[in-house]
C-alpha cells in the first residue's frame, strides 16, 4: 500500500499522521510540501518507518518532497537531484526489494508557477535513467495540473508517462474547496500489467489536500 499527500508542512502534523495510518499502516508514504530544509526533515521521525529518500529546497522556502519507507522492507535511495530545480521539478526516489520484483516509487511536486516545459524535458531525463527491465514503478505528485481538465498540460504528461507504461489512477477530487474541485494530485501505475488496485481517498483534515 502506498500512501501520497501534498502535507502543506509536516513539521508539526506527525501525530495527526500517524493517527491516520495507525489501523492500517502503510508500506510507503509520501509526502509533498513538507517544508523543511534537510537538518530538520532528518528530525521527523515516524515509529516503525525510516527516510528513505527527500529533497529539500535550499534557495526558496517550503516545498520539498520525501519518501518514508516501513522498516520491514530493505530499499535503496536513487539520487535524482541533478535533475531537479526547486519550484519546477522536486523529485524523489527510492527502490523497494520484493522477493518476486523491485519496485520503484518517484514522489515529485511542481509548483504552479514551475516551467512545464522544463518539467516535462526533466521528468523524461530522470525516468529514462531509473527504469529497467527489472524495476516496476509507481509515480506519486502533486503535479499542479488539474486532472479533471483536457488542457494542454494535462495531455502531455499523460502523453509522456503512457510512453512508460504509466497511466493515471486517481479519477476522484484531491483539493476541495468551497466554490471549486479539481484533481491536482495523482498515482501513475503500469495499470495494464497490475489492473488489480483500489484508490481511495483519506480525508484527515490536515491541509486542503487529501490523501
Amino acid at each position: 500500500m502506498t500512501f501520497h499527500q501534498n502535507i502543506r508542512g509536516i513539521n508539526n502534523k506527525t501525530d495527526e499522521i500517524v493517527n491516520t495510518i495507525v489501523i492500517n499502516p502503510p508500506h510507503v508514504l509520501c509526502f509533498g510540501e513538507h517544508h523543511l530544509k534537510t537538518y530538520q526533515l532528518d528530525r521527523i521521525l515516524f515509529q516503525n518507518y525510516k527516510l528513505g529518500a527527500k529533497f529539500c529546497r535550499k534557495i526558496y522556502r517550503n516545498g520539498g518532497v520525501c519518501i518514508y519507507i516501513h522498516e520491514s522492507f530493505q530499499f535503496s535511495n536513487v539520487n535524482v537531484h541533478r535533475f531537479c530545480k526547486e519550484k519546477v521539478l522536486e523529485a524523489c526516489v527510492t527502490k523497494l526489494y520484493l522477493p518476486r520484483c523491485t519496485i520503484g516509487t518517484a514522489n515529485i511536486y511542481r509548483s504552479p508557477s514551475g516551467n512545464f516545459e522544463y518539467f516535462l524535458n526533466n521528468l523524461e531525463t530522470l525516468l529514462n535513467s531509473i527504469l529497467g527491465n527489472s524495476m516496476e514503478l509507481i509515480i506519486c505528485g502533486d503535479f499542479n495540473i488539474n486532472f479533471f481538465n483536457n488542457s494542454t498540460h494535462k495531455q502531455l504528461l499523460n502523453s509522456l508517462l503512457a510512453t512508460y507504461d504509466l497511466y493515471s489512477t486517481v479519477q476522484l477530487p484531491t483539493r476541495i474547496h468551497s466554490n471549486s474541485v479539481s484533481t491536482v494530485d495523482s498515482i501513475f501505475i503500469n495499470i495494464v500489467k497490475y489492473n488489480n488496485f483500489i484508490v481511495y481517498p483519506l480525508v484527515n483534515g490536515m491541509p486542503d489536500h487529501d490523501a
